[in-house]
């Protein structure tokens, strides 16, 4: 499945409310997720499922058949730091990757979705506009943050300033992330602050879910 058979069939959700987050690196965008969660809307993290994907059979088959035996561990599983490492630097090899994971991450996230029965939906998918999923959302909602402070929470999780460079890079500029969005969450400030920004765009979409059911 492509991102346009996947917009298809979000779009035929009739009811739902289906939101797609996104941001730069180190943003906030799984905090944000974390919130949307707490406060009742059912939520999918791509990241989480591309580590799922990862260790599935067919496409560690395929990664082991494109990649060099220097991102794997002893036991044979995927050293994802390593891969990580060798996709960042190397467009062709991270262009490789993403034609094995992505079609199972959007299949993966559909059928998350098509169990689910809550009405307002929250996908996280760092690379949405640069993937091209941005027309597959009701949606879609940028949580940004200035370069330095993303720099420094990316210290906090015990990335190098070289890592974070590395992967800031191959997404498109955080200022055009925003542009593009439909929605802005600005994350400056505490997480506490980031929670209350989270709720009261919450509170929106539930009455926008309220009103279509209404209309309906």
């Amino acid at each position: 499945m492509n991102s346009k058979e996947f917009g298809r069939a979000l779009g035929k959700m009739k009811g739902r409310t289906i939101i797609g987050l996104t941001g730069a690196v180190a943003s906030g965008k799984s905090a944000a997720l974390d919130r949307f969660r707490e406060l009742g809307a059912f939520c999918v993290s791509t990241d989480a499922l591309t580590k799922e994907v990862l260790t599935s059979g067919a496409c560690y088959n395929r990664i082991s058949q494109s990649f060099s035996p220097g991102v794997f561990l002893k036991d044979g599983s995927i050293d994802r730091k390593k891969l990580a490492k060798e996709v960042f630097s190397d467009k062709s090899k991270r262009k490789r990757l993403e034609s094995i994971l992505h079609p199972e991450i959007i299949n993966r996230t559909l059928a998350l979705i098509k169990k689910s029965h809550e009405k307002i939906i929250a996908v996280e998918v760092p690379l949405l506009f640069e993937a091209g999923f941005e027309k597959c959302f009701a949606l879609t909602v940028c949580v940004d943050a200035p370069y330095r402070l993303r720099l420094k929470r990316a210290a906090a999780r015990g990335w190098s300033s070289a890592e974070f460079k590395r992967r800031n890079a191959v997404q498109i500029a955080a200022e055009e992330k925003a542009a593009r969005a439909d929605v802005v969450i600005g994350n400056d400030g505490s997480l506490k602050d980031l929670r209350v920004k989270v709720d009261c765009f919450f509170k929106f979409l539930s009455g926008v879910d309220k009103n279509d059911r209404k209309r309906r």
